[in-house]
This record gives C-alpha cells, structure tokens and sequence, in this order.
C-alpha cells in the first residue's frame, strides 16, 4: 500500500474503537497532533490512520509499569 494512500477511520469509528467519547478523542489528538482535520474547518469531522490509532491507543491504556 502506497503511504500517500492510508486507508483512514472517521472520528465516530475512532473514538468507538478507543472507548472515548468523541470530545475526548478530539481533545487527545489535539494534545498529541494526531489525526487530521478532513476540511479547513475546525468543527469537520477527524479521520486517522490505523497509525494513529495505535498511538492514541497507547496514550490511553494504563501503563502496566
């Protein structure tokens, strides 16, 4: 697969994936700069790569330190 091409996730599949509610998803991917804004509105939807999805998914796991 060609990494221009990144098949990308909607913010509602997401945040569902992630058990976050979708403020929260938005919150976390602004702190981490993590996903991408679909248009040049603020208020668009979010779409993130399966990458990105791995981050924000170790940035909200418990560490089992």
């Amino acid at each position: 697969m060609d990494g221009n091409h990144q098949k990308r996730i909607d913010e509602r599949s997401a945040a569902v994936l992630l058990g976050l509610r979708i403020a929260e998803l938005r919150r976390l991917s602004r702190l981490s700069s993590l996903g991408l804004v679909e248009k040049n509105d603020p208020s668009a939807p979010m779409a993130f790569t399966y990458e990105e999805l791995r981050r924000l998914c170790l940035l909200v796991s418990p560490s089992m330190d």
